[in-house]
C-alpha cells in the first residue's frame, strides 16, 4: 500500500522559508508508518505548481494521501484532496492538523473529496488506519481519533493521547526519499514535547495536543540530535516546544548529556517568562543554547489578563534579566489589536521593551483561529460568523482593523529594532558571563564575533584559538576561525580550518560550500566545482549551491 503525507502552503506562505517547511507533525507519522513496514513518503507541495502536483500523484498513485491543514493552506489542503480524487477515485484522503481537527464537522459536511479527518495526535489514529486499509477494509468506524462521514451524520471520536512519546521514532530516520525538500533546513526543528497547561485565549494548542505535558526523555532528544548530527551534519537546532523549559530537572539533564557525550551543538527555543531561572539558563548556556524566545505580548497588565497570558511585567523583567546575565539572547513575540487596548497600554509596552532591551522581537495583531476561546466567544456573542473560515478566503482575520492596530504595530517594531541595536553584549558582559559560567563555547564564540565587529582581529582569533584548544573536536572554533581566516583573505589558513570541521562532522554541507568559496576566491574554478558538488550531494535543495553551480556554469 502506498502513502503519500502531504503539505501543501498557501501562496503566501510558499514565499516564506519557515511556512513553506512541512509541519513537524509529518515526520513523525512518516517514520512510524516506515518503521511499521508502510511504503510511506512526504511530499513538500509549497512551491510547486498544480500541474506539477497532479503529474506527481499520477505517477505515485497513492491508496492514502494525508494532508497537514492550517488556517492559512485550508482551501489549498481542500484543492488538494479534490486534485488527488480526480486522480485516483480510490485514494482515501484525510485531513489532520490544528484547522481540520478544529473544524472537522464543516469540512466534512462541505468537502466529499475529504473522507476523514484525524483529531489531534494522530500517529496511532493514522497507523490503526493505514493496517484497516491494508487489509482491504475501507470502514472508519472504531477508529478512535477520527472524524468521519456516517451517511448523512458525521461522527467522532476522540483517542487518549501518547502516553510515552519515547516510543515514537525520529522522523530523520526516514526522511531520504521526500520530495521538494530541504532535509538539512527541515531537520533543524525539534519538537521534544507535547501539551500546554496554559490558558491563552488566542491559541488553540492546549485544545490540539491537550493541556497535560507531556515529555520526551532527554536521552531521548540527545539520541535524535546526534542522529542527526552524525548523518546530516548539522550542529545548530530549533527546540520548538510552546514551552521547552516547563520541567526543569529535564532541561538541566538535557544540558549535562550534551555537554557529557560533547555534541558541541548551538540551539534556541521557546518558553514562558514565568518558567525559567537563573541556574536553568545557566545550564542552558553551558550546553549552547544562544537564544530564548519568549511569549511576552504586551507590557500592559490589563491586556495580559485579556489575553489569559497568566504572567505579569514584573515575570518579563526578571526573564530578561536572568536570560542576559547567562549570556544568552532572547527575542519577544509581541501582540497588539487587542480588544480595549488602547494609548496607555501601548506605551506600557514601549516602556517594558526598552527597560527589557531584547535582541530581536517579533509583533502580530490579535486574530481568530479555530479551537481558541477568542474565536469560540466572539461567535457566541455575534461578533464574528460561526462560519467565519469557511466563506472567508483571509489567510488571518484580525480581531480590530482600526487604524490604532497599525500604528500600534509599527511603532512595537521600531522600539524593538532600537533597543535590539542596544542589546548587544560586550565585553564587560563577557567577563561578567566568565566568572558566572566559567568556560563555555558560546562566550567564546559569542565574544568573538563582538571583537571581529569593533575590528580586533586578533582578539577575535584569540577566542577561537582558546576553544580550538580546550575542545579541539568542537566544530564551532574551527568554523569561527576559518570564517574570520576567509574575511581577512588568509586562504589556506581557512581551508585548513574548514578541513578541519569536515573531519569532526563529515557530513557539514555548509564546509564544502565555504571550500568552494575560498577555491573561487583563489582562481581555482576546478576546485571550487569539486566542494560544491560534494555540497550539492548532500543537500540538493539548498539554495546557495545551486546558485553557486549557476555561476561556474556562466563561466
Amino acid at each position: 500500500m502506498r502513502i503519500l503525507l502531504a503539505y501543501k502552503a498557501d501562496r503566501r506562505g510558499a514565499a516564506d522559508p519557515h511556512t513553506s517547511l512541512l509541519p513537524t507533525g509529518l515526520g513523525y507519522l512518516n517514520a512510524l508508518l516506515c518503521q511499521e513496514g508502510f511504503a510511506s513518503r512526504l511530499v513538500n507541495f509549497s512551491r510547486a505548481s498544480w500541474a506539477e502536483i497532479e503529474a506527481l500523484l499520477r505517477q505515485e498513485r497513492p491508496d492514502l494521501l494525508g494532508i497537514s491543514q492550517f488556517t492559512h493552506n485550508r482551501f489549498d489542503s481542500l484543492k488538494l484532496a479534490a486534485l488527488a480524487k480526480q486522480c485516483n477515485r480510490d485514494c482515501v484522503t484525510i485531513l489532520g492538523g490544528p484547522h481540520a481537527t478544529h473544524r472537522a464537522v464543516p469540512i466534512l459536511g462541505q468537502h466529499p473529496a475529504v473522507d476523514a479527518i484525524v483529531l489531534g495526535e494522530g500517529e496511532e489514529t493514522v497507523l490503526e488506519l493505514a493496517r484497516r486499509l491494508a487489509a482491504g477494509d475501507r470502514r472508519f468506524a472504531g477508529i478512535a481519533g477520527l472524524a468521519w462521514r456516517d451517511g448523512d451524520e458525521i461522527r467522532q471520536s476522540l483517542r487518549p493521547p501518547i502516553d510515552d512519546l519515547d516510543r515514537l521514532p525520529c522522523p530523520a530516520t526516514a526522511m531520504a526519499d521526500a520530495w521538494e525538500t530541504d532535509i538539512h533546513r527541515q531537520l533543524e526543528f525539534i519538537i521534544t514535547s507535547r501539551g500546554c497547561p496554559a490558558a491563552c485565549r488566542f491559541c488553540s494548542s492546549p485544545q490540539f495536543w491537550g493541556r497535560a505535558l507531556r515529555f520526551r526523555s532527554p536521552r531521548s532528544i540527545v539520541d535524535e540530535i546526534r542522529y542527526i548530527r552524525d548523518h546530516y551534519g548539522l550542529i545548530y537546532f530549533s527546540l520548538r516546544d510552546d514551552t521547552f523549559t516547563a520541567r526543569k530537572e529535564r532541561v538541566i539533564e538535557f544540558c549535562q548529556l550534551l555537554l557529557a557525550e560533547r555534541l558541541y551543538i548551538l540551539w534556541n527555543c521557546q518558553s514562558r517568562v514565568n518558567c525559567v531561572d537563573e541556574e536553568m539558563l545557566g545550564w542552558m548556556r553551558r550546553a549552547g543554547c544562544e537564544c530564548v524566545q519568549y511569549g511576552v505580548e504586551s507590557g500592559s497588565e490589563a491586556v495580559l489578563a485579556r489575553l489569559g497570558k497568566g504572567i505579569t511585567p514584573e515575570q518579563v523583567r526578571r526573564a530578561a534579566r536572568a536570560t542576559r546575565r547567562a549570556g544568552i539572547e532572547f527575542s519577544i513575540y509581541l501582540i497588539t489589536g487587542v480588544p480595549g487596548e488602547g494609548e496607555a497600554d501601548l506605551r506600557a509596552t514601549e516602556q517594558l521593551i526598552r527597560e527589557v532591551r531584547p535582541h530581536d522581537g517579533q509583533v502580530a495583531p490579535l486574530a481568530y483561529f479555530p479551537g481558541t476561546s477568542l474565536f469560540a466567544e466572539a461567535a457566541m456573542r455575534g461578533e464574528v460568523a460561526g462560519d467565519l473560515f469557511e466563506r472567508e478566503q483571509g489567510a488571518a482575520f484580525y480581531v480590530r482593523h482600526d487604524p490604532f492596530v497599525g500604528r500600534a504595530t509599527e511603532e512595537l517594531l521600531r522600539t524593538v529594532a532600537r533597543t535590539g541595536r542596544r542589546a548587544r553584549f560586550i565585553g564587560t558582559d563577557f567577563a561578567a558571563q566568565r566568572r558566572l559560567l566559567g568556560f563555555c563555547h558560546g562566550t567564546n564564540l559569542a565574544a568573538g564575533l563582538w571583537r571581529a565587529d569593533q575590528g580586533d582581529i586578533a582578539g577575535a582569533e584569540a577566542e577561537y584559538r582558546e576553544l580550538i584548544k580546550r575542545q579541539p573536536e568542537n566544530p564551532w572554533g574551527h568554523l569561527a576561525l576559518g570564517e574570520l581566516l576567509a574575511m581577512t583573505g588568509e586562504i589556506g589558513r581557512a581551508e585548513r580550518e574548514f578541513r578541519r570541521v569536515l573531519a569532526i562532522v563529515p557530513s557539514y554541507f555548509p564546509g564544502f560550500l565555504a571550500l568552494g568559496e575560498l577555491r573561487l576566491m583563489a582562481g581555482d574554478a576546478g576546485g571550487a566545482r569539486h566542494f560544491f558538488e560534494r555540497a550539492r550531494e548532500l543537500n540538493p535543495r539548498d539554495s546557495e549551491v545551486l546558485e553557486r553551480f549557476r555561476t561556474l556554469g556562466g563561466r
